[in-house]
């Protein structure tokens, strides 16, 4: 039986609280939110507390949860780390270059876990699976889109930014899948004025990798709540030089055309945060790998951060890959 902690009780929290129920070798045993009230959110017999001290460093907690606002995972995954324990952080793994380092440097084990959920999607994990086996040769190109309705952009935009909240999803899966670091971006921003938007609605971007491909990535939180795309409008496309791969949110499907044949995995995507909260748990169980490590976290973050400053700039800008 694996015991676990969760620090912040906000929408993530709530949802690895859910997903540790359905779990049978994980126990919740404690939880951690700053404010007061959030105890009513706890079932009893789990203890809490709003010093996430008392929670992450004591005998009967082996995994921590750390799913507090992304500028302040550093402190609780440091101080959880340093007290032996597993550790599942919330993507974007910080809002810093220097967070993410010290994080990453605290984990000489392995025992840091970041949670982008894409690679728990089966569709996502259908086209990496073809990409690395050589299905789909040398990538030549790719294409993604991750969209999103107006209200949770109107919701979103005071806490975070369109590249950490939404880019850094694709950012972090197209590294996994091309199996190359993104080492340039280019990115522009509409100015189209959105009711109740200050900040940025949309972006298009170009990415090149290490290995020669290119890539076209756009993302958004402003699609129009009457158009009914509640859960957004996602989508990647995979060339390479033997194959490609086609994947849609609209229709949920996915598509494989590599070795004179034409795929259809069954690859719905019924519950990735679900997925990745038992993958988690096990890896906390059996000494696993991590499924997304400190320093994978950290790539997707200096992507995301390079996007956002290349928006400024109205430039390519490099990605800083070098840890600090």
């Amino acid at each position: 039986m694996v015991n676990c902690a969760v620090v912040g009780l906000g929408w993530m929290g709530r949802i690895r609280v859910a997903a540790l129920r359905d779990i049978g070798d994980a126990r919740l045993t404690a939880c951690c939110d700053v404010d007061p009230d959030a105890a009513g959110l706890v079932a009893e017999g789990v203890r809490f507390s709003t010093d996430f001290a008392e929670i992450v460093t004591t005998d009967d907690v082996d995994a921590v949860f750390v799913s507090t606002p992304d500028g302040l995972h550093r402190e609780a995954v440091i101080a959880a780390l340093r007290a032996g324990k597993y550790v599942f952080c919330e993507k974007p793994i910080a809002t810093t270059l220097a967070d993410a380092d010290a994080m990453v440097a605290a984990d000489p084990g392995g025992r840091l876990v970041i949670g982008h959920s894409l690679r728990s999607d089966p569709r996502y994990v259908a086209v990496q699976q073809r990409a690395r086996e050589g299905a789909l040769g040398a990538p030549i190109h790719t294409f993604t889109r991750r969209n999103w309705p107006v209200s949770e952009g109107r919701r979103q935009q005071d806490q975070t930014t369109l590249p950490l909240y939404l880019a850094v999803h694709d950012l972090d899966a197209l590294q996994w899948i091309i199996g190359s670091p993104i080492v340039e971006v280019y990115g522009v921003a509409s100015e189209t004025e959105v009711l109740g938007l200050k900040a940025t609605a949309s972006i298009v971007a170009t990415l090149r990798f290490a290995n020669g491909c290119v890539g076209a990535h756009e993302t958004s939180w402003a699609l129009p709540d009457q158009a009914g795309l509640s859960n957004g409008d996602h989508a990647l496309a995979y060339v390479g030089v033997d194959g490609c791969a086609y994947l849609t949110e609209r229709d949920h499907g996915v598509v494989i055309n590599g070795a004179g044949a034409v795929e259809y995995p069954d690859a719905m995507n019924t519950g990735m945060y679900a997925a990745e909260t038992a993958r988690f748990i096990a890896t906390a169980r059996d000494a696993l790998p991590p499924l997304v490590s400190g320093p994978e976290g950290r790539a997707a973050l200096a992507a995301a951060l390079a996007l956002q400053e290349s928006l400024t700039s109205r430039g390519p800008v490099a990605v800083d890959g070098s840890m600090r």
